[in-house]
């Protein structure tokens, strides 16, 4: 069964085709725009439930924050930002994403978070 965000996001993706074959530059700026939207809501929609184990939450998460990685890492080069300041930055955002994700899934296991309490106390 395709869901709603599915369809959304093979929509999008259509109209960002016709409109790069067109050479509309401020509709394809707006769609681009509305298409990671749309990823995001779709990457958000994946996020692993809480009673999975640990180590399959964390690597979904992790290879989720790998594909927005990588619409960092394509999308403001396809708008044409080249300048070396936003290259470094776009390069920090995309390494930062993946150690954000296995933190958030340590953050949302209590197991974990108990465990490494009561290490720091013991010391």
């Amino acid at each position: 069964m395709v869901r709603a965000q599915d369809a959304l996001f093979v929509l999008l993706s259509l109209a960002v085709a016709a409109m790069l074959a067109l050479g509309l530059n401020v509709g394809i700026l707006a769609l681009v725009g509305a298409f990671a939207c749309g990823s995001l809501y779709l990457l958000i929609g994946m996020i692993p439930d809480r009673a999975e184990p640990f180590w399959a939450r964390a690597f979904t998460s992790v290879f989720l924050s790998l594909v927005l990685a990588c619409l960092v890492l394509i999308l403001p080069a396809t708008l044409g930002a080249m300048r070396p300041g936003v290259q470094s930055a776009q390069l920090a955002i995309a390494a930062l994403l993946p150690a954000i994700a296995f933190g958030f899934e340590v953050v949302r296991t209590p197991r974990l978070i108990a465990g490494l309490l009561r290490y720091l106390r013991w010391r």
